[in-house]
């Protein structure tokens, strides 16, 4: 626990706007609203045969081949999706046999999880095997096959590769094209391949997929975060966003987040045809598309929200009001409505979902005039609280498991976060006169009481919050100072928190450096099953899963300075 600061002192010395301003200003030299073409490549497993370039006419039969190799001797299940009629051989043997009159395409129903139409199931020995697909044509189908190792659930089995034997082959250039072929030169499924399709066999000749350039978002060789553009849609990007846009409402702040807006806005209509024609599952922009979760929806929408509250721009309502009704009604919900996740098992509670679902359904309520909005946002909180605090800690577990209906291993730093800037964000937003506006103040009180007893004299919050061996986090720490800075300001805690807050401020400031770069961020993180996981995380200078807390903690602290 924090004891013994003077926060009065601590206060003289802070200048909360002016260093969000400095963070602000990096993430503004490290943006580039701009393209540069890159090699379509194989995501996550899942071959994409595309006889597109073949133009094969209805009735006429394309073929496409490829290496599959085993890790070891194996039964390994295969899904499909395809329009018209297919058949696969391995090593020269019919394996598989089907039609379907219309495609399928596969959904990406979680992170990297697939539904598919059709399945078969071989047993392969260790080692390389030859694929072979027979596809013939329908007047309405796509000439496209979809085909993955898959588990039950949709994910990747990486107990089989495919490759065309050549290192620096990928997706549209690992598979052989060959046809169209006539009738005449058709042949029974149920044999073998004949000679003229082997290799070196005959006159036809197999030609490699062609290789597709697709257009990618730029970020600077320069700039600090390498891992993806800020320009593209992610829940951290539009937080980030989000916060930037408080920081001013004339100025290059206001001028950057409009730009923002207004490029993807441009981009969407390309992306979307890049997403579902040119099936680019992980291109830029693909989670507006996606939109499996709170992560693809809620968070990255927040700035564009906040623009169609200020302006009513029908663009931004066209591109905000689809991703509303999916938050509303097509979200993985539990029984009682409460937000989860088909993963790492069906119907997974994730702390961070309070954060990715509840200011959006605050900007909605006031977009829209609808209550309804506010009471699925006031019901997320006491849910959450529910399903992930450990009474006797007073702090949340990262998750809940409803199939087990048992709590995650963990009290990781960030999940707490993301819980405590939804709550405060709730407080400010949500008539008092709401049924639920005492019980969240209630647990707003008792969360800030539990948090303070676990900040380290140094100001920090720890990844794993009662752990004090590991280390010192960011990201958590800026969430919980927002929350403190604006509880005291807004007369929901009393002043003595005034010295936690300014603690924390002090303690986020000394991982922000000279160039506005913050450090100490933990990755981007998945449900562990143990503490360790956690303890292991490593940290990115400048994730943008930390920017927008670190950039509101400083817009928090400043207010309460005054």
């Amino acid at each position: 626990m924090l004891t013994g600061m003077s926060f009065s002192a601590l206060a003289q010395a802070n200048d909360g706007l002016s260093i969000a301003k400095k963070v602000a200003d990096k993430v503004i030299a490290d943006t580039r609203f701009a393209f540069t073409l890159v090699p379509q490549k194989e995501v996550l497993g899942l071959q994409v045969v595309d006889f597109r370039s073949l133009r094969p006419l209805p009735a006429q039969q394309v073929y496409a081949k490829c290496r599959l190799t085993a890790i070891s001797d194996t039964l390994i299940s295969f899904g499909l999706s395809y329009a018209g009629q297919l058949s696969i051989w391995i090593n020269s043997k019919p394996m598989y046999q089907g039609e379907n009159a219309v495609v399928k395409i596969p959904k990406e129903i979680s992170y990297n999880r697939f539904t598919f139409s059709n399945r078969f199931s071989i047993g392969l020995k260790k080692g390389d095997h030859e694929i072979v697909l027979r596809y013939t044509a329908v007047e309405s189908g796509l000439p496209v096959v979809f085909l993955m190792p898959a588990t039950k659930e949709g994910d990747l089995d990486a107990a089989v590769k495919f490759s065309s034997g050549i290192k620096e082959d990928n997706q549209n250039t690992a598979w052989m094209l060959l046809g169209p072929l006539n009738k005449t030169q058709q042949m029974d499924p149920q044999v073998g391949l004949p000679d003229y399709l082997m290799e070196g066999k005959g006159a036809l000749t197999w030609v490699k997929s062609p290789q597709r350039f697709i257009p990618e978002l730029e970020t600077p060789a320069a700039a600090s975060y390498q891992r993806d553009p800020y320009t593209d849609w992610h829940y951290s990007h539009g937080a980030m966003v989000w916060s930037m846009m408080a920081l001013d409402t004339a100025g290059k702040y206001t001028a950057f987040t409009k730009q923002y807006i207004d490029f993807t806005l441009q981009q969407v209509p390309y992306f979307r045809y890049q997403y579902n024609s040119l099936f680019a599952w992980r291109g830029s922009y693909h989670r507006i598309f996606r939109r499996t979760m709170l992560d693809d929806t809620g968070a990255p929408i927040l700035p564009f929200a906040e623009s169609l509250l200020k302006e009513k721009d029908p663009a931004v309502k066209e591109l905000v009001m689809p991703i509303a009704n999916y938050v509303a009604n097509e979200q993985h919900r539990l029984k009682d409505g409460t937000f989860c996740r088909p993963e790492p098992m069906e119907f997974t509670v994730w702390a961070d979902d309070l954060f990715m679902g509840v200011p959006f359904l605050l900007q909605m309520a006031k977009i829209t005039g609808d209550h309804k909005y506010y009471d699925d946002a006031g019901n997320q909180v006491l849910n959450f609280r529910k399903y992930l605090l450990n009474r006797a800690t007073g702090l949340y577990k990262h998750a809940w498991f409803n199939d087990k209906q048992q709590q995650s291993a963990a009290y990781w730093g960030r999940a707490n976060g993301w819980v405590a800037w939804a709550n405060a964000e709730l407080l400010a937003k949500l008539p008092k006169s709401h049924p639920a506006y005492k019980q969240v103040l209630l647990n707003f009180r008792q969360d800030m009481k539990a948090l303070i007893a676990y900040q380290d004299k140094s100001g920090f919050w720890h990844q794993v919050l009662d752990r004090p061996d590991s280390y010192e986090e960011t990201s958590c720490t800026a969430l919980f100072t927002i929350a403190l800075a604006r509880g005291v300001r807004e007369g929901w805690l009393n002043a003595s928190y005034k010295k936690n807050a300014f603690a924390g401020w002090e303690a986020v400031k000394t991982k922000i450096d000279e160039h506005g770069v913050v450090h100490g961020i933990c990755q981007g993180t998945d449900i562990g099953y143990d503490q360790e996981f956690y303890m292991k995380r490593k940290t990115i200078d400048n994730d943008p899963r930390g920017m927008g807390a670190v950039i509101t903690a400083g817009i928090e602290i400043s207010k309460l300075r005054k």
